[in-house]
């Protein structure tokens, strides 16, 4: 028996190709070019500025008014006039039309709602760390595309494009079972972690019946995890609530905690202040000074070599290196010998061999048994 081609796979092969060349033609830079060819060099030059075309930030109508000496009423008449007048183009449409349908793909493709920031990564690619490439689309789509495609602002979620006909409830569902993993959970995870303890939920199910996306890729799902405000990732690209001290950390003993539970590793405290400016937490740069000041007085922390700490939670005992031995007489099951202490010791502290030499000799906190193994002073005492 032959085998019969599979039809949709090959559909689907042949609709992503298309998709493909359409978004790798694609540039909004040119397009804009070519509209913007049948107005006059002020025209241009308001529209560029209103609309930060020249990849600088958006001008109001008084600054742009100022530098031609007229009114901000002018400046918006002028405005509008240019709008219209390339609307009235006769080859308007056919030029603009490209524009709805590679971002009515890409909408349908993840669900009919996209944040700006991803829709902008989407199809811009490579072009999205430029400025003036992001603002052309932008301009194309909020004044000369037709209203299939809405912009919106919503509380507790980013500025967001979406399809006329695509309603919110889909995606609030998704936000709302995420958090509740995320809080079950209790500490940031990988965004492929988080999606799959996602897929085993009754809402993925659903919602796979209803857009009929490949699970694998999952494309809405991750749309409207980037849609919302509640989760976010920390600079290690994990993922929590945005509320946590482990998602955005304000305080400085939180940004140290999250560098050292990322490094997993004790470091020096230069370094660590390194870490933080690197990960780039917020505008505020970390001194090595500040980082050491909290580091003492911050009981998570312990000092495990000279300028280098860990954290206590992951089994170093704070004090000196004395304390250390203390605490491992304390927990063994009887006296050690010197090597087993030393090793133990070292495990704890950045130290060299001698200085633990040094402070098992004091004759006042440990002592040998009759095999020459130690004990701390009170149990020798005792026997």
């Amino acid at each position: 028996m032959e085998n019969t081609p599979n039809t949709n796979s090959i559909l689907d092969k042949v609709m992503q190709a298309k998709e493909e060349e359409e978004l790798a033609s694609f540039n909004p830079v040119e397009i804009i070019a070519k509209l913007f060819s049948e107005l006059g060099s002020r025209e241009q030059d308001i529209l560029r500025r209103r609309f930060g075309l020249y990849g600088k930030g958006n001008e109001t109508l008084e600054q742009i008014g100022k530098s031609y000496e007229v009114t901000r009423e002018r400046v918006r008449q002028i405005e509008n006039a240019a709008i219209k007048h390339i609307r009235d183009l006769g080859y308007f449409t056919d030029t603009v039309k490209p524009v709805e349908v590679v971002v009515l793909t890409a909408l349908e493709k993840h669900g009919g709602i996209m944040s700006e920031d991803h829709m902008l990564e989407y199809l811009l690619s490579s072009d999205v760390k430029d400025e003036s490439y992001c603002k052309h689309l932008l301009f194309l789509l909020e004044k000369l595309t037709k209203n299939r495609i809405l912009r919106e602002q919503r509380s507790n979620y980013k500025p967001s494009w979406r399809m006329d006909f695509v309603e919110w409830d889909r995606a609030e569902n998704t936000i709302k079972e995420l958090v509740k993993i995320l809080e079950s959970h209790g500490q940031p995870i990988t965004q492929d972690e988080l999606i799959s303890k996602f897929r085993e939920t009754p809402v993925f199910s659903d919602h796979l019946k209803h857009y009929n996306f490949d699970e694998e890729a999952a494309d809405p799902i991750y749309a409207h995890l980037r849609t919302t405000e509640k989760i976010k990732p920390n600079p290690f690209d994990e993922w929590g609530l945005s509320n946590w001290n482990t998602v955005t950390p304000k305080r400085m003993g939180d940004k140290i905690y999250l560098v050292m539970k990322k490094h997993g590793k004790p470091l020096h405290f230069r370094d660590i202040a390194t870490h933080i400016n690197d990960a780039q937490f917020d505008s505020k740069k970390a001194y090595p000074p500040t980082v050491h000041n909290e580091l003492i007085l911050d009981d998570r922390y312990v000092l495990v070599g000279r300028g280098i700490y860990g954290l206590k939670e992951w089994g170093f005992a704070p004090g000196v290196v004395s304390d250390v031995i203390e605490s491992i007489l304390s927990k063994a099951n009887g006296p050690l010998t010197r090597n087993e202490i030393v090793e133990e010791v070292l495990s704890q502290r950045m130290v060299k061999k001698g200085t633990v030499y040094l402070a098992l000799s004091n004759s006042q906190r440990f002592a040998k048994d009759s095999e020459g193994k130690y004990k701390m002073v009170d149990a020798v005492q005792a026997q």
